[in-house]
Formats: structure tokens, sequence, C-alpha cells
């Protein structure tokens, strides 16, 4: 069986750059496709100084510009039947199209930028952009802010969650546990508190 999260993980393995690039592409037409595992590995290479942090933003965001301009084209062209037929892999609600149509009417090209950093209408304002005829222009300038941003705080966010997980990891066993401890008791507490509070409103 055919695991497309082994295949974006072999595709940074052995190709690298390119690999990213790629899987960035893909990701940018709305295509289902483990980005964020792609993205958690990439923050892992510049972490052990495999990849350059640069270079990953800027390869991350021209993929996922180029894959926002194939599927505006892909859209444009080939107008409504088209994306019926890409819509079995795409998974796009027609209420979702609807929504994203206020979106555009209210804010405009705007809404390109703003769908890239909300997961729910990433995919959605991307074809619909295209099934509009949103301005190419304007399209592309707000796609790479978006795409551009979103690249930077998801490899910033990984890349700190890695070195906040080396610091764990360098703490001695017995600290580890008694912080464990620590946090259990303090849920446990919460809980009688919730629990208490709820209790004595019911009573009241």
């Amino acid at each position: 069986m055919f695991d497309i999260s082994s295949y974006a993980y072999e595709l940074l393995i052995n190709h690298g750059y390119f690999g990213l690039y790629f899987i960035s592409l893909i990701e940018g037409t709305g295509l289902p496709f483990p980005i964020q595992l792609a993205l958690m590995t990439v923050a892992y290479f510049i972490n052990i100084d495999k990849m350059s942090f640069f270079y990953v933003i800027i390869i991350v965001t021209f993929g996922n510009l180029t894959g926002n301009l194939v599927a505006y084209f892909i859209g444009s062209l080939g107008g409504k039947p088209v994306f019926d037929k890409l819509n079995r892999y795409l998974h796009i609600k027609e209420d979702d199209i609807n929504s994203i149509r206020e979106w555009f009417d209210k804010y405009g090209s705007l809404t390109n930028m703003i769908s890239r950093w909300i997961g729910v209408t990433r995919t959605p304002a991307i074809w619909a952009a295209s099934l509009f005829r949103i301005n190419i222009i304007s399209y592309t300038i707000y796609s790479l802010i978006g795409d551009l941003t979103w690249a930077f705080c998801w490899i910033y966010i990984y890349l700190k969650a890695y070195s906040y997980l080396e610091f764990i990891i360098k703490i001695p066993l017995k600290y580890k546990i008694t912080a464990i401890i620590l946090i259990i008791c303090v849920i446990i507490l919460s809980w009688y508190v919730v629990l208490k509070i709820v209790k004595n409103k019911r009573i009241n």
C-alpha cells in the first residue's frame, strides 16, 4: 500500500531542496499532502546544519506559490467541469466555496493572504480564486505574502520545538519524574476544584 507520508520523507532524504520544492508545490495546489511532516523533518535538518533556514523559507514559499498558480490556471482555464473532477481528491464542499465567495466580496484579494494562515479555508480559497477569476496580479502578490509568512512561522515554531526538546532530553531523569508527578497532581487538583464548583452551583 502506498504511504504518502513515507514518500514525502523519502523525497526530502533523497532529493533535499528539490524534494522540498516539489512537496511545497503539491501542497500549494490544495491537494492533500503531509506538509507538516515535511516541515518538521526540514526543521530537524536545519537544527543539525544539513539545510539552511534561509533557503528553506525561500523554497517552501516559492514552491507553495508555484502550486497556487498551477491551481489558479487549471481552475480558470478548465472552469467548473475540471474543478468537479479534481474535487474527488480536494474534497472541497460547495458551502466552503460559497463562504469564500463572501470573503472575496468583502475583503477582495486580501482573502488569498488571510486564507494561507487558516487551514480550513486554505484549499477552498486557492480554487475559488481561480473559479471567480480573481485578478492574477493581486492573487500572486497576496499569495506570496501569505505563503512567506506561513512558511516562516511554521519553520520557526518547529525549530523552537526542537530546541525545547533538546533541553528536556538533557534534564536528569529524577527531575523529569518529579515534574511529571507535579503535573499530574496539578491536573487532579484542578479537576477536583472544577467538580466542586460545578457541584456547589447545582446545589444552589
